[in-house]
């Protein structure tokens, strides 16, 4: 009994190591924390946060989960985005930051939905480390999933 005991207790141990190493690794990777809230087709007024980390210059991936309450749900999304900063471009527009692009996105609740996501948004800087961005989003869902859409305001901690 005690040895069944203990690989239990075990097995816990381990996954809970693992999924912390995770999170540190994510954190560790991340370049911005997204706060974010939204009103979305079929999610009702929405609440979440994200983390956002520049691979390239003008490329950026970005993961997010979205509380969804009147649902009750929760939109989950993984994205790449082509953002680039228009200060390259013109120094009369340093600190906008328009974006587009797409991943998977999905709604995990009573309304099951996965599809493709695509994504158009503005984010103006307000100084090195804060950005507030608008931006919508459209979820195609596969087969007989529901489409959605949502409209999404925020800030973005760098």
């Amino acid at each position: 009994m005690k040895v069944c005991a203990s690989g239990v207790i075990l097995g816990s141990v381990k996954r809970f190591v693992f999924a912390l190493v995770l999170l540190l690794g994510l954190a560790s990777a991340q370049s911005a924390i997204q706060m974010r809230f939204g009103y979305g087709e079929g999610l009702g007024l929405t609440f979440g946060a994200g983390v956002e980390s520049r691979l390239r210059q003008n490329l950026s991936g970005r993961l997010l989960a979205e509380l969804a309450p009147s649902t009750p749900g929760v939109a989950l999304e993984a994205a790449l985005l082509f953002k680039p900063e228009l200060g390259q471009y013109d120094p009369s527009l340093a600190g906008l930051l328009p974006y587009f692009g797409g991943g998977l996105g999905g709604v995990v609740g009573p309304r099951l939905t996965l599809g493709v996501s695509f994504t158009l948004g503005l984010e103006g800087l307000l100084d090195r480390y804060t950005g507030l961005f608008t931006e919508g989003t459209y979820v195609y869902g596969f087969a007989d999933f529901p489409k959605i859409w949502r409209f999404t305001l925020g800030v973005n901690f760098r």
